[in-house]
């Protein structure tokens, strides 16, 4: 290929195209044309005086095998502007050359501004899907997916960790949907989710895990404090006068049942299975109550309550 066989016009950038190491032969195309103005008229050739003139005499003690650009302070009309011309050597059979490309550094700027801009979009919008692929969209609680994922990371980064784990289920929760209708139950459902938010601790995890049952993981002392907890989380429901549909007001309750970590198992999915197991005797017992898993509450003599069980077991 001959020098001006090279086709530079189609490149985009300001690029000329220098014989190379003897001078002399010079292509530009119509983009560095442009940025010499009045240095060149429209039909002159250019020289290598001429470029070397526009790179602040840099181009003639050029070493393309060792430098990899030329920073040059360009005057174009009354305005000035920083260029940065990369180099490259082309060599072949018929030629050889030391082809330059132009970037203008104001624009080199703008253009990692807008992508640091781009990124900062992208890295936010990220977050956001993070946030609602852990997040249950009615209650703001964590969901399923985050409870579990969150508990393997704690039982991994805290030495001697220790938590309980309590499944919480709004009483006659079912009532307030066939009553009053499903907005007035999602509003139970936001309403319940925001006072036991208010009594929990930083060090515990609160999710959603179905319909109208709810999960905590309370990392944050005893079993004894965690229980102490659920039931503060109790009184102040039970004092709740909810307003319905109807114009009447309603009082909601729960029933918790709470497993202990070690004791009661050491996987998520045996603390919730026992909770779960406390959890029915919680609502045989009444409902509106807080009952530990313990190994024998499967063995106890009270046929009355054991026969509560399995009848609410047969309805779920």
């Amino acid at each position: 290929m001959k020098l001006s066989d090279f086709p530079l016009e189609s490149i985009g950038l300001p690029a000329a195209l220098v014989n190379w190491p003897a001078g002399g032969a010079v292509l530009i195309n119509s983009a560095l044309r442009a940025i010499m103005g009045d240095r060149l008229s429209a039909d002159q050739v250019p020289a290598f005086e001429d470029i070397n003139a526009l790179l602040g005499g840099q181009l003639q003690d050029l070493n393309p095998e060792s430098e990899t650009s030329i920073t040059q302070e360009i005057k174009i009309g009354r305005k000035r502007y920083s260029y940065v011309f990369t180099t490259g050597i082309i060599v072949n059979e018929e030629m050889s050359a030391v082809l330059l490309l132009g970037v203008d550094k104001s624009d080199a700027l703008k253009a990692e501004a807008k992508l640091t801009s781009y990124v900062g979009i992208i890295e936010e919008n990220n977050r956001e899907l993070q946030r609602l692929a852990n997040t249950d969209p009615l209650t703001g609680t964590s969901n399923r997916r985050a409870l579990f994922n969150r508990f393997q990371d704690l039982t991994q980064q805290i030495p001697d960790f220790h938590c309980t784990v309590s499944i919480l289920d709004i009483d006659h929760f079912k009532r307030y949907n066939d009553e009053y209708g499903h907005d007035f139950g999602d509003s139970v459902l936001k309403t319940f989710a925001e006072q036991v938010r208010v009594q929990l601790a930083d060090r515990a995890i609160f999710a959603r895990i179905g319909g109208e049952e709810f999960c905590v993981v309370d990392y944050s002392g005893s079993s004894e404090v965690a229980k102490g907890k659920l039931q503060g989380a109790l009184d102040m429901v039970r004092d709740l006068q909810l307003a319905t549909p109807k114009t009447e007001t309603v009082n909601i309750t729960f029933s918790a049942g709470v497993a202990e970590y070690g004791k009661d198992g050491e996987t998520l999915d045996d603390l919730l299975k026992n909770a779960d197991r406390a959890l029915y005797y919680a609502k045989a017992n009444g409902r509106s109550c807080v009952i530990p898993y313990s190994a024998d509450l499967f063995e106890k003599r009270d046929t009355t309550l054991i026969a509560r069980v399995d009848s609410l077991k047969a309805r779920e």
